[in-house]
């Protein structure tokens, strides 16, 4: 079993005593939410070669340089540039100022590093009563996979996330624009659009069980395969889907019918949907909305479940607003429960680093004690 180095353990150690505080002795200052996400800023922005993606977006780094910044301003509107820019104009306009100072690459992932936290932890502040164990749940694998990984989706799907206020607000406009911002940073964030209305639909327990039923019905016949190349067009990056494979590759436990990690964590997110929906309804604000999301996430899973990249590109990027359901169940049942409920997510937390740890994916991702450097940190 490899160790993750001491800067992430202490996070995690962190995150567990405030997710104490917040659990039985009330609401902790938002200001060491924010304290939190420097360190992890930190963290992920001044990282030097860790992550699969690492080498992948260094050369995207490199490449920004031949675009104009016409040519990204076209493909901003979905006109055709005169030079042709193959990435998300979001992406390659942060990539291109960076570069036009000629920082070093570590300076590209601090700025995006910066930008997805501060999203996170803005989104995680208006969506639930326990951000820091919100942000356990979250870590292993989310923080490696995402912040120091996959930092294109990363980005815009915590944009998009935090658009949320704008469903709430009923401000169409605004989260159009965001949207299309984070459809910026990565194509599969427009996905999310047709959430400010699908989140109105009313929703009931037989409704959500067959709907999972029927995704899970549908899993071995590949349904998606209907929509042709659209879904390949949303997800397509080889290099950084590569990158992720370095991480965690179950394809050969999906093709067998196999049970793993990603089942486990949807199955989870299944009993929370279900055996606290009542309460949700009458306690919780706006949970009718986080609901549409986690179910989405659930079903779109086992649609895509056969094919790795659909599976963790477009299922992923509902997932983030899925887990909301486990930790805010606490606010909503008498002290016994919530005492239960805050337990299993410790377990779960030290489950997952567990697992993390003997898969292997902390040494492939360069997070151990022995591989992990940081440009700032000794």
């Amino acid at each position: 079993m490899n160790i993750l180095h001491p800067y992430f353990i202490v996070a995690m150690v962190i995150m567990m005593i405030c997710s104490f505080y917040e659990a039985y002795s009330g609401k902790i200052n938002r200001k060491y939410l924010y304290y939190l996400g420097f360190y992890f800023i930190i963290l992920a922005g001044f990282r030097d070669n860790v992550g699969a993606d690492f080498g992948s977006y260094l050369g995207i780094y490199y490449w920004s340089e031949t675009k104009d910044y016409w040519s990204i301003f076209l493909k901003s509107l979905g006109l055709t540039p005169p030079n042709p820019v193959e990435l998300e104009w979001g992406f390659v306009f942060i990539n291109k100022v960076v570069k036009m100072f000629n920082f070093p690459f570590y300076m590209l992932t601090f700025v995006v590093a910066a930008l997805a936290v501060t999203f996170k932890n803005k989104f995680v502040e208006e969506n639930t009563m326990y951000p820091f164990t919100f942000l356990l749940i979250f870590f292993i694998p989310g923080f490696f996979v995402g912040e120091s990984g996959q930092i294109r989706q990363n980005l815009g799907s915590f944009i998009a996330y935090f658009a949320m206020r704008y469903i709430k607000e009923r401000r169409v406009w605004m989260y159009l624009l965001f949207i299309h911002i984070a459809g910026g940073m990565h194509s599969v964030c427009y996905i999310l659009l047709p959430m400010y209305w699908i989140v109105r639909i009313p929703l009931n327990k037989i409704m959500m069980f067959l709907l999972i039923i029927g995704s899970l019905i549908a899993s071995p016949f590949e349904v998606y395969r209907i929509f042709g190349s659209w879904l390949e067009n949303l997800t397509a990056d080889a290099t950084v889907s590569v990158g992720f494979n370095g991480y965690m590759n179950e394809t050969i436990v999906r093709q067998r019918g196999e049970f793993g990690l990603p089942e486990l964590m949807m199955t989870i997110v299944t009993f929370f949907l279900f055996a606290f929906d009542t309460p949700m309804k009458k306690k919780y604000p706006y949970y009718e909305y986080h609901r549409w999301y986690a179910l989405i996430a659930i079903c779109s899973y086992f649609i895509f479940r056969n094919n790795p990249i659909f599976s963790s590109r477009l299922a992923g990027v509902f997932v983030g607003v899925s887990y909301l359901i486990i930790p805010n169940a606490m606010y909503v049942v008498n002290e016994g429960t919530k005492r239960l409920i805050h337990l299993f997510i410790m377990c779960l937390a030290i489950f997952n680093f567990l697992v993390f740890s003997s898969f292997n994916n902390i040494s492939k991702g360069r997070f151990t004690i022995e591989k992990y450097k940081n440009w700032i940190l000794p």
